[in-house]
């Protein structure tokens, strides 16, 4: 049995011959081996075969019509897409002035008709390796090519317009991009910077980017899941948007996020008119340098801010250029460039082809060089004297190792005050919003409405207004501390009610309450959780005044009324005093309610009992909603059906009438 270096799926044959039946043994003999096999009939099949399959070998016959094969061969020589594709010319033509033809033209090989299997996988086999083991040479050459040229460029340029287009360029010619875009984004994710970068064209600069690029193109795919994507052909992938004014010429696609820790601060595209033209590898090689792109651009940032700071550019220029240190596989130093030198206080000189281990500044690097052997990492580090630096390790198979390094003591000083800034600004939140709703409904809002305070919106709401009944006559008839202690404890009953349903108590005044549902974030029950907090708010005032006739001899009694309808919330006062008020028509129609409501009674509007019949009908046992007809309000044009519920069983205390 016949081994083959090559999986079955690993080399791709392409066979050009006009007859059926030496393609048909070509292909039983090729196909015990693995390969992977496509025919062309005629000249001009094949050079269209050849453009679009790209294939690792081709086995071309000489005599065929139209085209011959010398012809084929010469034109696939003489195309960038297919000049490297080793041709193999298979012939019945044995004399010494075809093989130099042969060779005119291009061929690599040749094989004489009948040929002998054995020859013919010798053949195939060596052609295919050696064309990998070019094709690796040209890859690992233009890969290095590409990580001196990026360390050159974020070594040397502080401005990020013009860092972005070299990054650019050098990446297109690595890779052969016909296009390429960096695109950043703030930590909202909102587009800062992009640069678009053409083949032999100026850059075109630009710090917006049409919504639907972000919403539902490439760049906010790759934003939002932080991940590199290779798209083979954007005919058939709906990531890849054509906007007006664009040329549709783009057909192969390769992306990478531009990633540090765990944000995304951008991200870089490189495009070409030919599908498939993009491979892993060149994926595999964006990813390796996008961790590195990416602290050079937020080094750039860091020296603008400072910049404008402080206006001290030289200074800023000289302190935070990047220190760059590389080394073989075995941490044997190769480059220690001059920021890294003076940030270590030591020459470079006395330091190449040494270990990393040996040298005893650079032993903080050695635990991220260990984490770094298989992918990129980055991590900060403290140094004795004060600097804390960002610290990105980068492998290159079969070279070493990249490391680079950014002085972020200033960004930590800045992120502290932000922090500290955010800290303050909670604990405002916290102070103002526990005034109007419960501990649970507070961490809601710290934890998922952050900007809350700032927000002036509207919202359908159920407004809800608990008033005293008798109260003012009350107060006449006893001492003032006790009609004080009774207020509050009424206040602090009704709010624990509010509370158990998460309501948000927009005002307590004189023997008023007034509650909100669905302010200041959605209650999808908000009907029913009004419903039952006045149920409930009936139901404990009636134990409450019981013992407040046996303690003080008073009877007071307790009203509701309820609308919902569309409100305007928000910060509202003077300079000196601000409150969270809720305004609107359905604040004025439920406080006119409450007046209508007698003791026991809870009044609701028509739209609030529709509601209550759908989504809380369980209620209906505890409360018995009669209508009280066509009711004139204060300030309504016409008027509006009102219903009139009575809680069952409150009690009244023993001895009052």
């Amino acid at each position: 049995m016949s081994t083959s270096p090559l999986s079955a799926n690993s080399a791709q044959i392409l066979i050009i011959d006009d007859n059926a039946e030496n393609r048909l043994l070509l292909v039983s003999q090729l196909a015990m081996e693995g390969y992977r096999l496509s025919q062309a009939s005629n000249g001009r099949e094949g050079i269209e075969a050849a453009l679009k399959l790209h294939p690792d070998l081709i086995l071309l016959d000489v005599m065929m019509p139209e085209i011959n094969g010398f012809e084929v061969c010469a034109r696939l020589k003489s195309m960038p897409e297919t000049t490297s594709i080793p041709v193999i010319m298979v012939t019945a033509l044995r004399e010494v002035q075809y093989r130099i033809r042969g060779i005119e033209v291009g061929a690599d090989e040749f094989l004489s008709r009948p040929h002998h299997r054995e020859e013919l996988l010798v053949r195939v086999r060596a052609l295919i390796q050696l064309r990998r083991a070019r094709l690796r040479l040209e890859e690992e050459r233009n890969r290095l090519q590409l990580l001196y040229n990026i360390s050159r460029a974020i070594s040397t340029q502080l401005d990020i317009e013009q860092m972005m287009a070299d990054i650019l360029s050098q990446t297109q010619a690595a890779v052969g991009a016909t296009k390429g875009s960096i695109i950043l984004v703030d930590e909202r994710l909102e587009v800062t910077h992009r640069i678009l970068v053409r083949t032999g064209l100026s850059p075109e600069v630009a710090n917006r980017v049409t919504q639907a690029v972000m919403w539902r193109g490439l760049a906010g795919w790759l934003v939002r899941n932080n991940r590199g994507v290779l798209i083979e052909n954007t005919d058939l992938d709906n990531r890849w948007l054509t906007l007006s004014g664009d040329d549709d010429s783009t057909r192969s696609v390769i992306g990478v996020p531009l990633s540090r820790a765990d944000h995304v601060i951008g991200v870089l595209i490189l495009m070409h008119p030919q599908a498939g033209h993009f491979k892993p590898a060149h994926l595999v090689l964006l990813e390796t340098i996008g961790a590195q792109i990416a602290a050079s651009i937020e080094n750039a940032y860091l020296f603008t801010e400072i910049n404008e700071e402080r206006g001290k550019l030289g200074a800023i220029l000289s302190q935070s250029s990047d220190a760059i240190i590389t080394t073989d596989e075995l941490w044997r130093i190769s480059l220690v460039n001059a920021a890294a030198e003076k940030l270590f206080r030591l020459s470079g000189s006395a330091v190449v082809g040494r270990s990393m281990r040996q040298i005893p500044q650079f032993q903080l690097l050695v635990g991220v060089l260990t984490d770094g052997r298989q992918s990129p990492v980055a991590r900060e580090i403290a140094l004795d004297t004060g600097e804390v630096l960002y610290a990105g390790v980068s492998p290159i198979a079969g070279v070493g190792y990249v490391i680079v390094l950014q002085d972020i003591s200033e960004l930590k000083r800045v992120e502290e005050l932000k922090l500290e800034q955010e800290r303050r600004e909670k604990a405002l939140v916290k102070e103002t919003f526990s005034r109007y709703m419960g501990p649970r409904l507070v961490e809601h809002v710290l934890s998922n409405e952050p900007g809350l305070l700032a927000r002036q919106e509207r919202r359908k709401a159920v407004v809800l207004f608990a008033d005293l009944r008798d109260f003012t006559r009350m107060v006449v008839k006893v001492q003032p501390n006790e009609a004080i202690l009774l207020l509050n404890e009424f206040f602090a009953t009704m709010t624990d009610v509010v509370y158990e349903f998460d309501g948000t108590i927009f005002d307590l005044t004189g023997d008023e309450v007034m509650v909100g549902f669905n302010v200041p974030f959605d209650q999808p029950d908000a009907v029913y959780r009004a419903l039952l907090t006045a149920v409930t708010m009936q139901k404990k005032f009636g134990q409450l005044r019981v013992r407040w006739f046996e303690e003080m001899g008073t009877l007071l009694g307790l009203g509701i009324g309820i609308d919902q309808g569309v409100v305007v919330v928000g910060n509202v006062g003077a300079e000196t005093r601000m409150t969270f008020r809720m305004v609107g028509e359905a604040v004025n129609i439920a406080h006119r309610l409450v007046d209508l409501a007698e003791d026991g009674q809870i009044v609701v509007t028509e739209s609030v009992y529709r509601a209550a019949q759908e989504t809380a009908s369980g209620l209906a046992q505890a409360v018995d909603f009669q209508s009280m007809g066509d009711v004139w309000l204060k300030g309504k044009e016409k008027a509006q059906v009102l219903y009139r519920g009575v809680v069952g069983r409150i009690p009244l205390p023993a001895g009052a009438s």
